[in-house]
C-alpha cells in the first residue's frame, strides 16, 4: 500500500497539493486554495483508496459557475438547502426568476462563469461584487445578485456538481445609502387633486392609486369583476395583478402576498370618478364588463414603463417636478392615512402589508410641523380647568 501523503503548499501554484496513488497505478491530485479543503479532499481520496474504490472522474465534481448557474435554472431556481427551522421548498414567481437570470447572467458569468467552483476561493468572488460597487451598483442589487449565486452554489452542493460553496462566506462591500423614498404632503396632494389630477387623460387611475394605495401591478391590472360602484357599499377587490416579463405584458398572477389580497371601501369622489370613467369608455366602444378598468389602447393593461412616464407628466402638470415614481404613489397613501389613523395596524390592513414593520417603511411626514405635541397640551390644560 503507497505511503499515506499530505497536503504540502506549493509556492508556484499558489495552492495547496498533494498526490495520492492507487492500486491500479492511477494517481489523483488534490489542489486547493485552502488547506482545510485541500486536507478535507485528501482525506476522501485516501477512504476510497482504503475500501479499494476508485474516484470519480476529476470534471465531473469539478462544475464551473456557468455549469451550476445552468443547473440551477433547469431545476426552476430552488431555494437554499433545508435547515432545522425550514425545510420546505418556496417555488420563485416568473418574475423573481426573470430578475435572477439578468442578475446572474449579466452581471456574474460574464466574469466567473468559467471558473472551477471548487477551485475559486471566497476572495476572488469578493473582488466581483467590489467592482459591482465601484460600478455604482446599489446595495440591494449586490445583496439580490450574490443571494441567487449562493443559492445556485447551494443547489450545486447538493446535487453532487461541486463540493464546497465559495460565495457562503462572501463579505459583501459596505452599504451605500439607498435612494429616499418620499410620500406627498398635504399641500402637495392639494396641487394634484386640484392642478393635475382633472386634466389627466385618466383622471380617475391616479385618483384610485392615490386613495386606494395599490401597487403599480395591481393598478394597471385591476379588471371592472373586482370593482363595484353600483352597490350602497361600494368596494374594490384586489384579487389579482398584472405580471410583466421582459418589460411585456404575460398574464394576470396573483398578489404578491396572501395579505395583499383585500377589499377596499371607496370614497363618493372616486365613486363619482370611476363612473364618469366607465360611461367614458362605454361612449369610445372601450368598455368590456370582464375587462381591465384602466387599459391601453389594445385593451391590455398599461405597462409598468407606460405608468412610470405618465406619474411623471401627471407631476410635473401640478408643478412638483418629475422626480416621482409611481410606487411613491403607494407610499403616499399609506402616510396620508396613517397621519389621519395613527393605527397601523388599520393601515398595515388597507396596504395588505404582512406587517407594520413594512408599514413604517412607507410612512413618512405629510406635515411641515407635527400638532401632536400642542394637541395634547391643550388637552391637558383644559383638562386641569376649574369648572
Amino acid at each position: 500500500m503507497p505511503a499515506k501523503p499530505s497536503v504540502r503548499w506549493n509556492e508556484q501554484k499558489k495552492r495547496w497539493m498533494a498526490w495520492v496513488g492507487f492500486p491500479d497505478g492511477s494517481r489523483r491530485k488534490v489542489e486547493r486554495v485552502n488547506k482545510r479543503d485541500a486536507q478535507d479532499d485528501l482525506e476522501e481520496l485516501l477512504a476510497l483508496r482504503d475500501h479499494d474504490r476508485l474516484p470519480e472522474r476529476r470534471h465531473v465534481r469539478q462544475g464551473t459557475f456557468e455549469e451550476v448557474v445552468d443547473a440551477w435554472f433547469e431545476a426552476d431556481c430552488p431555494n437554499v438547502s433545508p435547515t432545522r427551522k425550514s425545510r420546505h421548498a418556496r417555488a420563485k414567481s416568473p418574475k423573481t426568476i426573470e430578475v435572477a437570470h439578468q442578475a446572474l447572467y449579466a452581471r456574474v458569468l460574464p466574469v466567473i462563469g468559467q471558473l472551477r467552483v471548487d477551485q475559486t476561493s471566497t476572495e476572488r468572488l469578493e473582488r466581483l461584487f467590489e467592482d459591482m460597487a465601484k460600478k455604482s451598483y446599489a446595495s440591494t442589487t449586490i445583496d439580490h445578485t450574490w443571494n441567487y449565486l449562493n443559492q445556485a452554489c447551494q443547489h450545486g452542493v447538493r446535487t453532487r456538481r461541486i463540493r464546497r460553496n465559495p460565495a457562503a462566506d462572501v463579505l459583501l462591500p459596505a452599504i451605500r445609502p439607498q435612494k429616499r423614498r418620499k410620500a406627498f404632503t398635504l399641500d402637495q396632494v392639494e396641487k394634484l387633486l386640484v392642478d393635475g389630477i382633472p386634466d389627466d387623460p385618466k383622471p380617475a387611475m391616479w385618483l384610485t392609486g392615490l386613495m386606494c394605495g395599490l401597487r403599480p401591478g395591481e393598478l394597471a391590472g385591476l379588471r371592472w369583476p373586482f370593482v363595484d360602484i353600483d352597490s350602497e357599499s361600494p368596494c374594490l377587490r384586489v384579487e389579482e395583478r398584472s405580471l410583466e416579463l421582459g418589460d411585456k405584458y404575460v398574464g394576470q398572477a396573483a398578489p404578491k402576498t396572501e395579505r395583499s389580497k383585500r377589499t377596499l371601501a371607496l370614497h363618493p369622489l372616486l365613486v363619482a370618478a370611476l363612473a364618469r370613467h366607465r360611461m367614458e369608455q362605454k361612449l369610445l366602444g372601450l368598455y368590456d364588463a370582464e375587462g381591465f378598468v384602466f387599459p391601453s389602447n389594445r385593451g391590455t393593461p398599461m405597462t409598468m414603463s407606460n405608468l412610470r412616464t405618465a406619474f411623471k407628466r401627471l407631476c410635473k402638470r401640478a408643478g412638483l417636478g418629475e422626480d416621482w415614481t409611481t410606487y411613491e404613489l403607494r407610499h403616499s397613501f399609506v402616510s396620508l392615512v396613517a397621519d389621519q389613523l395613527d393605527d397601523l395596524v388599520k393601515v398595515a390592513d388597507l396596504a395588505g402589508h404582512t406587517d407594520t414593520r413594512t408599514t413604517e417603511i412607507y410612512r413618512h411626514p405629510v406635515r411641515e410641523s407635527l400638532p401632536h405635541a400642542v394637541e395634547a397640551w391643550d388637552r391637558l390644560l383644559n383638562s386641569r380647568k376649574p369648572d
